[in-house]
């Protein structure tokens, strides 16, 4: 959030890459692709483009990883989540955002399309133009004001401005609220990765992993900002349930402990878990 703002006293450039420290650009080409998109305004466009255009919140690439051995130890690489599950969200308003590889409109963070949130001073809107250079005495004391720790207290960022608090998955929660406010987003996925990262290599590191963002995701469910209740007012019944099946991703741990131990419990037993041929269950 602090670099959101002090962005804005240097640049204010309009459009944002998020980018996880351990991820790095695979292609130069990337920026093209995203400005392909963001600024799909040509003659040849339909009305139905250009309206989704204006209301393009972000462009999500999918995570991909360097390093992973054949047969992924692990379960590192997350296809469902970062590939598989992303193009089915991009039928409907689009991806969820993962966190890295994206590419943010400045403007997505101040409020919806049509409902513009405007921050405390002028000079951090995503509108101002900066006329000074970044290293003149007023911009780098700016700068130092909106980097305060303090500066925050009392103000709308993190709840309707900029990302937003409330999850240790700050990611998904902004995405969805991104969502729920009106924006649209899009996934690119081209042949070669976009960007290239690092994955856990430990146990501990994955389980780690794994007990986070299971905790903000129940952190979701279980707020008033519920998928269940609050999105599908806001989204739509498909959307909320797009959301809320990766929300509700620790429970899958029940039914996944069960199938992992009574087959074979059972087998110990000798006890058969499924029907017989003769029997009328088998057919159902």
């Amino acid at each position: 959030m602090m670099k959101l703002r002090v962005s804005a006293t240097m640049t204010n450039a309009p459009i944002i890459l998020t980018l996880d420290c351990d991820m790095y650009s695979n292609d130069p080409r990337t920026p093209l692709r995203v400005l392909c998109y963001l600024l799909n305004s040509s003659s040849t466009s339909t009305q139905a483009q250009l309206d989704r255009s204006t209301e393009v919140g972000y462009i999500q690439f999918p995570q991909h990883f360097h390093g992973i051995n054949k047969n992924d130890t692990y379960a590192c690489e997350y296809k469902r989540l970062f590939q598989i599950n992303s193009v089915g969200f991009d039928g409907l308003a689009g991806p969820n955002h993962v966190g890295t590889g994206c590419f943010f409109c400045r403007r997505a963070f101040f409020g919806g399309p049509s409902t513009f949130v405007p921050p405390e001073i002028p000079e951090l809107g995503p509108f101002h133009v900066v006329d000074k250079p970044i290293r003149s005495q007023p911009i780098l004391e700016l700068a130092h004001v909106v980097a305060s720790c303090n500066y925050e207290n009392q103000t709308k960022w993190g709840f309707e401005i900029g990302v937003r608090y409330g999850s240790l998955v700050e990611d998904y929660f902004t995405g969805y609220r991104l969502h729920c406010e009106g924006w649209k987003s899009i996934f690119c996925s081209p042949k070669g990765a976009a960007f290239l990262g690092d994955a856990p290599i430990t146990l501990v590191d994955v389980l780690n992993q794994q007990k986070r963002w299971s905790i903000g995701l129940l952190d979701v469910v279980f707020s008033k900002f519920s998928q269940v209740t609050f999105g599908i007012r806001s989204i739509g019944l498909l959307m909320a349930i797009a959301y809320a099946q990766v929300g509700f991703w620790s429970f899958w741990s029940i039914p996944i402990t069960m199938y992992a131990f009574l087959p074979q419990l059972a087998l110990l037993k000798g006890i058969s878990i499924f029907p017989s041929v003769c029997s009328c269950m088998h057919f159902l």
